[in-house]
């Protein structure tokens, strides 16, 4: 069975800083977790709205800097307690395959019944000078 740890790891919300937590309220009650970095950043604001102190020395005590801060603040006022929720990096899918790229590969595909994606990928290079990994057009294929 999962432990708390496991599951706030695997939802990408486990706070790698929670060492750095000092803020009292985490050594309160069991219900406060330092390892939630949601609940964390969620605290630190509710910190700073009631006036508890500076933004320096709460964001500190919270294990962020002002900048972190401001930046948990603003995204909570935007989009509530979800977007504290930590996002992944980098890119968010594939950037090439638009419409016309995918209709094209199943056209091709549709015409080519035993075209491997390397095939693919230079045929969709050679009609419309887009450069796809082949490994992006067997996602593709495999997806649809």
């Amino acid at each position: 069975m999962p432990t708390k740890e496991d599951n706030l790891r695997e939802g990408g919300c486990f706070n790698n800083n929670h060492g750095n937590v000092t803020a009292s309220i985490f050594g309160s009650a069991p219900f406060f977790d330092k390892r939630d970095v949601v609940q964390v950043k969620y605290e630190m604001i509710r910190a700073a709205s009631n006036g508890e102190g500076s933004v320096t020395k709460i964001a500190g005590e919270h294990g962020f800097s002002r900048k972190s801060y401001y930046q948990a603040s603003k995204a909570f006022d935007t989009g509530g307690i979800v977007a504290l929720v930590p996002q992944k990096k980098g890119p968010r899918g594939p950037s090439k395959m638009n419409p016309d790229v995918s209709a094209f590969i199943d056209s091709y595909s549709s015409g080519h019944a035993n075209a491997k994606a390397k095939e693919l990928s230079a045929a969709l290079e050679a009609e419309k000078g887009i450069r796809v990994h082949p490994r992006t057009i067997h996602r593709h294929i495999k997806k649809n």
